[in-house]
């Protein structure tokens, strides 16, 4: 088996810190921490903006044109799942779309969030809308699904980790390494580094001024 470099230090950032601001939001989700449930939802918008940009400036694998999407690629892995025809270095087709899935339903949730809160809070760039609960159920009607896609993805780790444990799928989101027969590492170039970097940059920039900036008009 071959080690190859297949994460990137940009990918397993985001990874995490995508993982984090969804507990934080799922934690902070009561009226009396409000104020860190819309920070959290904001700073995800950032790090969506940036998932979804790396889905095409991104090395291989983070690239959605490499995502083994279709139905055929799906129906194939589906049946010969316990004995693999082909290896997946990157997402295979089951994690592909539930990533995907979880990109959009988070995407919603943040829209329909944000209604919520001009609407019930009275504040934020929807503090115009008339007090309505519709914005509300929507929302967590979406937080919900979110959860079950979650559960999905796990229980796809958890399948992985016992009929594939040689390729190392869970360690690879820790080191960026998995294990195949193929030999094939990505490496970053000079554009995807700055692009990255500066993106944490603005997201620190962004975090600071939510929290410090008390007339933001992002929540006030």
């Amino acid at each position: 088996m071959n080690k190859n470099y297949i994460w990137s230090l940009p990918s397993r950032v985001f990874h995490w810190g995508f993982v984090l601001l969804i507990i934080i939001a799922f934690l902070s989700a009561d009226k009396d921490t409000i104020l860190i449930h819309t920070i959290s939802g904001y700073l995800l918008v950032l790090a969506l903006l940036f998932r979804f940009s790396w889905g095409v400036f991104g090395p291989k694998y983070s690239k959605f044109r490499d995502f083994p999407l279709g139905i055929k690629k799906a129906k194939d892995f589906a049946k010969n799942i316990l004995n693999p025809k082909e290896e997946f270095l990157g997402h295979n087709p089951a994690a592909s779309y539930v990533m995907l899935a979880i990109l959009i339903v988070v995407a919603i949730i943040i829209f329909t969030g944000t209604l919520a809160y001009g609407s019930q809070e009275a504040k934020g760039f929807f503090s115009f809308l008339v007090k309505d609960k519709v914005y509300k159920h929507i929302h967590e009607f979406f937080a919900n699904f979110l959860y079950l896609l979650i559960f999905l993805h796990l229980c796809g780790i958890f399948i992985d980790r016992v009929l594939h444990k040689e390729n190392q799928t869970l360690k690879s989101i820790f080191n960026g390494f998995k294990y195949s027969k193929e030999k094939e590492s990505i490496k970053l170039n000079i554009f995807q580094k700055i692009y990255s970097f500066i993106f944490l940059v603005l997201f620190i920039c962004f975090f600071i001024y939510l929290v410090f900036d008390k007339s933001n008009p992002f929540l006030y």
